[in-house]
This record gives C-alpha cells, sequence and structure tokens, in this order.
C-alpha cells in the first residue's frame, strides 16, 4: 500500500488550464496551451517556508463548474467529475464524494449491477479505543480467523492525486509544487462541500500531518490518512491512474501502523468500498495494524517514508532491524524463484520433496516476520495446494485450498470451495493431478509441464527431461 501524496505528472505533461469547467452536481475541469514546466514529482513535506507563487496578471486561478445530471458521466469536452457514489440513493445508503479525472466514472457506470450492497460482519469485530502515545486505535472485539471480514465501509472522499494545470515559465519547481498545491485544495474544497454533514464531520476530524509544508488543510488530511485505489484509469500508464492515497475510510484509518500488520485491506469495486481482513488469527482485544509503507523494504527506508507522518515505528521488525531485514530479504528472494523452483521439482520428482521443505522454512520465516499480505505468502500456498494434488494427496491438498480460500485481500485470490473436500471430483479434473504413467491431465500449466506430458507420451526410453535445457527425444 502506499501511503503519502503524489502530484499529477501527466498533468504537467499535457497542461489543461485556466478557463475551469464542470460536469456532475459540482465538479470541474480545466484546459491551457501547452508548456514546458517539468513534471512534478512528490510534494514537499517537513517545515517549509512560505512560498510566494507570483500568477500572470488576469490569471483565473478560480474554480469553475457548473452543475448537470447525476446519472451522467463525463461530458464531451473531458471536464473533471465530482459525483456521488453510489448516486441516486436513500440518505441511509453510505455514500462517497468523488473527484474523478475523465472517464472514471463511466468505468463504475458500466459495472453490472453497480453498486452491490455492502456485506459487514454478523457480529462487530472491532471497537475504537484511545492507545497510549498514540491517540485512537482499533482493537479486536472477538476472537477472529484468518480471513476473517472486520470492516467493509465505503471511502469519505475519493480524489484526483493532482488537478491539470497550465506550465508558467517564470515558476521554479517549489513555485510550481505549490501552486499544484493551491490549485488541488481549492477543487477538493469544492468536494468538501458536497459532503454529508456528518461525513465533512468526520473528515475534518482526521489527523493532518502536513501542516506546515503548504498543503491545505483539506490537502493536508488526505496527504495523513489517504489509502491508494486503482482500476479507475484503464489503459493509462502514468501515476494517474490511480487515485493514489486521495480516498480515505473513516475507520479504517484509524488503524495503527505496524511492520508486521494483523490486518490488510482491499477495494471492492462492484461494492465501491474498502473491506479489511485478519491476515492470522487475531486474540479478543489485540490491536489491529496494517502497514502504512512498503514493508519489504529495510527498516532504515520505511522509517524515512514515515517521516511525513512525525512517526517513528517501534514494531519488534524495527528494535531488531538488522535480523529482520535479513529474514525479509530471503523470503523476497525465495518468493522470486518459488514458481522455478516448482517446475524443476515437478520435471524431476526427486525434488519435491526437499522443494516442500523449502516451502514450509519460509512459511515459517513469514508467520515469524508477520508479512502474511506479501505475495510470496499467497504464491507459497498455491504451490502447496498444486503440489499435493500433483502427488495425489487430496487430504492435504484440501488443507492448502481451504487456507488459500481464506486469503479474500489479495489479488489473485480466487474460491477455492470445490477443492475443500477431499473426495471431491474437482480434483481429477485438476491439471496437476498425477495420472497412473506420470502424465498430467487438463491444459498444462507451464512449459515444463507441456514437455512432461509429452515424453509421458512418447514412453520409457524414448524420451526424457533435461532440467534447464528442455526435453530429448529418442
Amino acid at each position: 500500500m502506499k501511503r503519502g501524496f503524489l502530484n499529477s505528472s501527466k498533468a504537467k505533461a499535457r497542461p489543461l488550464g485556466p478557463t475551469n469547467d464542470i460536469s456532475e452536481s459540482k465538479p470541474a475541469s480545466s484546459r491551457s496551451t501547452p508548456g514546458n514546466q517539468k513534471p512534478s514529482m512528490h510534494f514537499p513535506f517537513g517545515k517549509i517556508d512560505k512560498i510566494h507563487v507570483p500568477l500572470p496578471e488576469g490569471y483565473d486561478a478560480s474554480v469553475k463548474y457548473r452543475e448537470c445530471d447525476g446519472r451522467s458521466g463525463t461530458l464531451e469536452d473531458g471536464t473533471m467529475t465530482f459525483t456521488t457514489v453510489p448516486w441516486g440513493v436513500g440518505p441511509d445508503e453510505p455514500v462517497s464524494e468523488c473527484f474523478f479525472y475523465p472517464g472514471s466514472k463511466e468505468v463504475l457506470m458500466k459495472l453490472p449491477g453497480f453498486p452491490q450492497p455492502l456485506i459487514t460482519p454478523a457480529t462487530p469485530a472491532f471497537r475504537m479505543v484511545p492507545m497510549a502515545g498514540k491517540g485512537s486505535g482499533l482493537v479486536s472485539t472477538r476472537t477472529l480467523r484468518l480471513g476473517d471480514l472486520i470492516i467493509n465501509e465505503r471511502p469519505l472522499f475519493v480524489a484526483a492525486r493532482g488537478v491539470p494545470l497550465p506550465s508558467f515559465a517564470h515558476l521554479s519547481h517549489a513555485q510550481f509544487l505549490q501552486h499544484g498545491m493551491d490549485q488541488l485544495e481549492k477543487y477538493c474544497e469544492v468536494g468538501m462541500q458536497r459532503m454529508r454533514p456528518e461525513n465533512k464531520d468526520a473528515f475534518m476530524a482526521l489527523a493532518n500531518s502536513h501542516k506546515e509544508d503548504g498543503s491545505g488543510p483539506i490537502v493536508g488530511r488526505v496527504r495523513t490518512n489517504g489509502l491508494s485505489l486503482e482500476g479507475l484509469r484503464p489503459g493509462v500508464q502514468d501515476e494517474t491512474n490511480e487515485y493514489n492515497c486521495c480516498n480515505f475510510v473513516h475507520n479504517l484509518t484509524r488503524n495503527l501502523t505496524s511492520c508486521s500488520p494483523n490486518t490488510a485491506p482491499r477495494f471492492d469495486m462492484a461494492s465501491f468500498s474498502y473491506r479489511l481482513y485478519a491476515l492470522r488469527d487475531i486474540a479478543d482485544g489485540e490491536e489491529l495494524t496494517f502497514q502504512y509503507t512498503d514493508v519489504s523494504q529495510p527498516a532504515a527506508q520505511r522509517n524515512e517514508r514515515l517521516r511525513p507522518y512525525e512517526f517513528v515505528c517501534d514494531c519488534a521488525a524495527c528494535k531488531d532491524a538488522s535480523a529482520s531485514d535479513a529474514r525479509r530479504k530471503k523470503i523476497e528472494t525465495f518468493g522470486a524463484s518459488a514458481n522455478r523452483l516448482f517446475d524443476a521439482a515437478l520435471a524431476d520428482g526427486t525434488r519435491m520433496t526437499k522443494f516442500l521443505a523449502m516451502c514450509h522454512e519460509h512459511l515459517a520465516l513469514i508467520a515469524q516476520e508477520g508479512v502474511e499480505h506479501f505475495l510470496v505468502y499467497f504464491d507459497i500456498v498455491k504451490i502447496m495446494m498444486d503440489a499435493h494434488i500433483w502427488l495425489k494427496d487430496t487430504q492435504k491438498a484440501s488443507e492448502w485450498a481451504e487456507k488459500l480460500n481464506r486469503f479474500r485481500w489479495d489479488e489473485n485470490w480466487e474460491d477455492m470451495t470445490k477443492y475443500i473436500d477431499p473426495a471431491s471430483p474437482a480434483y481429477q479434473e485438476h491439471p496437476f493431478w498425477r495420472k497412473g504413467d506420470g502424465s498430467f491431465g487438463g491444459k498444462p500449466r507451464s512449459v515444463q509441464q507441456m514437455l512432461q506430458q509429452m515424453t509421458a507420451m512418447a514412453g520409457k526410453g524414448h524420451a526424457q527431461i533435461v532440467p534447464g535445457a528442455g526435453a530429448i527425444f529418442y
């Protein structure tokens, strides 16, 4: 998960300009003639002297907008859009106020049955409590199992990462960044005025760690509390393809940081909501945490990324940084080669026992480090299921399938229910199911498996697999 606040490089490379226009109930857009201003990088943080931005005489920096039907999408002139999601719902339905680039609302409008209803736990799973030296935080109200849903709520506000601006050659880079923050604050203010009063109050009650770096009060809270939202700008390759760090959830942002988090969020586009899942079993009353930065990085880099929040992490991984960094590096290295090693074990069955032992070793390291949200965790558990299917051990395979089925936070999650019963006929159809002659049934998963099938069909003594080289046929 990325945190912080980046300005839009696309807005600088393709400036849109000084005259603002709008779509949706109170949206906005701009356009201008191209300039040569270098794209901005990160907005600044820390204590920054006030920066004066000398705008050209006659330049109108105000936000202009026009109202339109909330059931419509982006206007033909490509203006940016403020809209309430979901649109056209009653006062009791939770909603998000959104500030979209052109085309994003259409992504939602094309989703079948949008919006899907929010799914909530049958009994409350968390409560907010004061934390000594940490402000407010969340703790579990009951024992939670791996994969349990803890929170499901819609964001208060989803905003673009920056607004399109004209390129003024006379501005320094620092002045241009300040102008970008000033304009973004104005656009976000339009969104704030559209919010329900209770949502606006909840948003303004969020912490603001950006009071001295040129951020306005709204942008400062965005930068402090934002989470990343992807998938609303298909085909866009630059950093504006994410509404990154500009959407926030008033309960979710109360989670406290840890480099060994016990929860992981996932955005569900169909219901337009963030879902928070337990990464492992959590005891009743245990603090709920997630990472505020990339915790695969060394501890020193993690704490540098946390500096804008005026926060130094004191979790176990940071207290014993050298040992923890080494373990995380080992996990990352194995993750990069796990599938290749699995293919080699499939090609030469004598390697399988050693390979499975390596998987168990790294699963233990993942548990020790508390990094179950790493992608390699999902990959290893999936490999363990596939390997035991290959071994025709459906009892063990079903145990791994049941575990894998609870990884709903992972982007590669798919329903494994049909494999939870060891006697399920679905095993016979799985591509890793090994036939009596050693071949694989079903469509091969890789080139290595295809060669395995071909050599099996050729028969013993007529072909062989050469690890790292391919197959030889006689």
